[in-house]
């Protein structure tokens, strides 16, 4: 740890040093709701969001969003999901939308959690929540919160976030690269590099837009070899390392007034050397395993999009088409499930490997007015369709001839799902007064889906069998009800009421028979025959909101609040067979969320740019469902009380060019509760996560040294859910990274 021996006490010097300085004029930001500023501007700037498929100034919009432009993700050092997760009140994340680790983190708003309640946008493109694109090149990220239904579809249950990329122009050329290097604590060197680069091709007619990067993050757990019953033969080191790389190529066509034609390929790829779990608590970074079984995995997507821009002088229609594909591959150590599921005398090395392959097409057409008098509308048609089979395969060399069965095949489970969601969707806003408007809209969606399932192995008797579930069509209508008043031209209250949906589907068949092979006794503990639980239902809410946004001291600062109350029916959950090792979904019940949002940024001085971000949800169930551990008054699972995220950040001028500056971030996340693997909810304790940057900057140039989770904080993220299965009462855990510093620089060109 030779950097951060160097760079903690250097940074505390600095702090100090920069604190000390004279006013002069700054460049500031701040998290949660934020606001970039020019350098020597007393006041925030207007940050326009398009959350509403209309473009708008964040203070003029009737919803609840956190808007975090490229400035404050550059100023912040976002690279990942986390980096900007946890600056977000109200927003929540876990391992609970699938299993393994490179395509499972689930992300929750207001309480409202479970994999599909949250949707994830690529521009207009809606992917997969469990998807963590590299932050590069990204023009400003929006979180919705509150359900997002009308306009974004039956993902969007709870909210929606999305990662608005930047485009094209033909007007300048622009670039900037980004190289940074940092250690961290248990770990070893990190690295990245990343850059961008706009190029007009025909002067106000044609330009290319593109980016790239590559970013290496060393393991940070050791794996100890041997029988779990004895000190290790040997241990390995850094285990669990992760190498990104990807980019991204953008054409933007003009060829007549109004018209704009934008084509755009995406790709990532993530390489995981080892799995990143804490084995029985966050603290434990020592993992163990009797043989050298390689784990890990690779995670490639890439996502084609043609958007077609059309403005008219009454209005803008937008036609939006893509394709997404994603192909995960990871592999798992289940040698110590064996032993136990088989009772096997001695160990036999016992990898499982699981690969999915979603494919996803979508096209969106739609109309958002710009008339002159009060009357003003929104309307179109989605369609999207796709396919996800996945492949577990769980052989064990040398099993048949230990234990007599036919072969070495413990498990082999292939399913698949197709999915068809059609929607036609609206809203209409009048003026009643010159302050006064009202909005309705409506979303009517029809979903088709199909699953089938084959299974083999010792987990299904050695005996083939092909499942085959009868199709599931669902329909219905998701309204949505605001009205917004404007007291003065800073201040703005308003009301809100919308309902949230969440498609129903198929679990998987379960191997019958006694544990730990067979789910019958895990079934009947709760109550269930294995036809009760082959599908799950749909589950819906309705969300009533009401909230204001103000600015004062001439836009120096802003102050933005909601207070919500949330009714959630028939609540799609996990339910745990820890007997048998399996995960099924079911309907627990009903629960009720309510709670608040309260975000605060200003310059109280030019130098200084403060924020504070506070969230509060207290999410409980009010009817249990059958089978759920979860009883009336429980809280709903991974989901924290409160949020808290904060910075300062403060600039001077050192020379006529060069300024410096200096940035401290804190966020809090209250602790909660999970269910993944064990019937008796585990406890994740509340964290606290604390960065420092400082550096100096001029027009091309920024010099930075940071620290990142300054307190080398493990912070518990969820119990992983297991590719395989996992014996009872030794759950594996996902953390954060430890404690990491280093340096980076950036270059602007133009």
């Amino acid at each position: 740890m030779s950097i951060i021996r160097s760079v903690v006490p250097s940074s505390i010097t600095l702090t100090l040093a920069v604190a000390a300085l004279g006013t002069a004029p700054v460049r500031a930001e701040m998290a949660a709701a934020d606001t970039a500023t020019a350098p020597g501007s007393d006041s925030l700037q207007e940050i326009v969001v398009t959350a509403t498929k209309r473009s708008e100034d964040l203070q003029n919009v009737g919803l609840s969003i956190t808007a975090l432009t490229t400035e404050q993700l550059e100023s912040k050092g976002v690279e990942q999901f986390f980096d900007y997760g946890n600056s977000v009140p109200n927003l929540s994340f876990a391992i609970d939308s699938a299993d393994g680790s490179l395509a499972a983190r689930g992300i929750a708003l207001r309480g409202i959690q479970g994999s599909n309640t949250t949707g994830f946008y690529i521009d207009d493109i809606p992917v997969l929540e469990t998807l963590d694109p590299h932050i590069v090149d990204v023009a400003r990220i929006e979180v919705l919160r509150g359900p997002q239904g009308t306009l974004y579809g039956a993902e969007s249950m709870g909210g929606t976030v999305r990662i608005i990329t930047a485009q094209p122009t033909a007007t300048a050329f622009s670039g900037q690269v980004h190289v940074g290097a940092s250690d961290t604590e248990h770990g070893s060197a990190n690295g990245i590099a990343e850059g961008d680069v706009n190029l007009p091709l025909v002067d106000n007619v044609l330009a290319v837009r593109a980016s790239g990067f590559y970013q290496f993050d060393s393991g940070y757990f050791d794996k100890g070899l041997g029988s779990e019953s004895a000190p290790p033969t040997s241990v390995l080191h850094g285990i669990g390392s992760m190498e990104y790389y990807g980019g991204q190529v953008a054409l933007r066509w003009e060829p007549m007034e109004g018209l704009a034609i934008t084509p755009r390929v995406m790709y990532q790829e993530t390489v995981e050397d080892g799995v990143p779990y804490a084995l029985g608590n966050a603290d434990n970074l020592l993992q163990r395993q009797v043989f050298d079984v390689r784990e890990g995995g690779t995670d490639k997507w890439w996502l084609d999009s043609l958007t077609i821009n059309y403005t008219a002088p009454f209005g803008t229609f937008v036609s939006s088409t893509a394709y997404f594909d994603r192909k995960t591959f990871e592999t798992e150590d289940d040698t110590d499930f064996t032993v136990y599921a088989f009772g096997l005398a001695n160990p036999l090395a016992s990898p499982i490997t699981r690969e999915i392959d979603l494919r996803r097409f979508v096209q969106e057409l739609r109309f958002a007015s710009t008339f002159s008098g009060p009357l003003q509308m929104i309307f179109g048609g989605f369609y999207s369709e796709s396919t996800r089979p996945r492949d577990y395969e769980w052989n064990t060399p040398g099993f048949g001839a230990v234990t007599g069965s036919p072969s070495n095949l413990i498990l082999s489970f292939i399913d698949s799902r197709k999915a068809t969601e059609e929607a036609v969707f609206g809203d209409v806003s009048y003026d009643i007064l010159p302050n006064l408007k009202a909005t309705a809209g409506v979303r009517w969606f029809r979903d088709i889906a199909t699953f089938h399932q084959f299974t083999n192995g010792a987990f299904y008797g050695f005996t083939p069998s092909t499942y085959l579930a009868p199709s599931t069509t669902e329909s219905g209508f998701t309204p949505r009800y605001l009205l917004e008043y404007k007291v003065t031209p800073d201040f703005l209250v308003y009301a809100s009421g919308a309902k949230g949906f969440r498609e129903g589907g198929n679990n998987i068949a379960l191997p019958p028979g006694p544990p730990p092979i067979g789910c019958d006794q895990d079934l009947a503990n709760d109550h269930l025959t294995a036809a009760e639980v082959a599908t799950f239902k749909s589950d819906n809410l309705w969300s009533y909101e009401l909230g204001f946004k103000s600015s004062f001291a001439e836009r120096r600062f802003t102050l933005n609040g909601a207070g919500f109350w949330i009714d959630w029916s028939n609540i799609q959950q996990q339910i745990s067979l820890p007997l048998c090792g399996y995960g099924i979904t079911g309907n627990s019940g009903a629960a009720r969320s309510t709670g608040f949002e309260l975000e605060l940024s200003g310059r109280p001085i030019p130098e200084l740019t403060l924020g504070l971000g506070v969230g509060y949800t207290d999410a409980r169930i009010t009817q249990q469902g059958a089978g759920s551990p979860q009883t009336v008054g429980s809280p709903v699972y991974n989901v924290p009380e409160i949020t808290v995220a904060s910075n300062v950040e403060y600039e001077r001028h050192l020379t006529a060019n060069w300024s410096g500056f200096t940035r401290l971030d804190y966020s809090h996340v209250s602790g909660s509760y999970s269910v993944n693997t064990q019937v008796t909810p585990l406890y994740r304790p509340a964290y606290n996560i604390g960065d420092v940057r400082l550096g100096g900057r001029n027009g091309r140039y920024e010099v930075a040294l940071f620290v990142k989770n300054v307190t080398n904080e493990h912070a518990n993220l969820a119990d992983a859910v297991m590719i395989g299965a996992e014996i009872p009462g030794q759950p594996h855990f996902v953390i954060n990274q430890p404690l990491t510093a280093g340096v980076d620089a950036r270059v602007r060109f133009k």
